[in-house]
């Protein structure tokens, strides 16, 4: 299993929190992945985030994923009964963790310097991801990528 860890751009409502949670851009270990090849059967029948990618742990809220603009979104929902998820939101909705991260099994994957050089993903080092299956999603206090922030 692959985790990736994004920043996030969160709007603040009420309800739900809303994160971009993936982009086609580089992470921190040079690793892409296409946003058009994500399989969110799974993810839709047990929506789950969790803290920190920590199976042991209850998940402390759900999440509504879905593609838009070329990106992994995502609404969240804590879990208003628990006390761990009550922390979390706060700390999301004051600003002082604005992150998730991804947990995906890759589908296929295609070391980026064997793609053809022309390729819009070619790259020197990392992996490109044409298609993954989305497990879960962590809220998380260091992503992997930088590219999208709190706004």
């Amino acid at each position: 299993m692959q985790f990736k860890r994004f920043n996030t751009k969160a709007e603040q409502t009420p309800e739900a929190i809303t994160f971009i949670a993936s982009t086609d851009t580089p992470d921190r270990y040079g690793d892409i992945v296409d946003q058009r090849g994500w399989d969110l059967a799974a993810y839709k029948r047990n929506p789950i985030v969790l803290l920190n990618h920590n199976p042991q742990q209850l998940p402390i809220g759900k999440g509504h994923a879905y593609v838009k603009n070329g990106q992994l979104m995502l609404d969240v929902r804590f879990d208003k009964n628990d006390d761990m998820a009550q922390r979390v939101e706060r700390k999301v909705r004051d600003g002082f963790i604005n992150a998730v991260s991804v947990g995906f099994q890759p589908s296929e994957s295609i070391q980026r310097n064997k793609l053809p050089t022309d390729h819009p993903y070619y790259g020197k080092s990392g992996y490109y991801f044409p298609k993954s299956e989305l497990l879960e999603v962590s809220i998380v206090t260091i992503p992997a990528n930088n590219e999208a922030t709190l706004s």
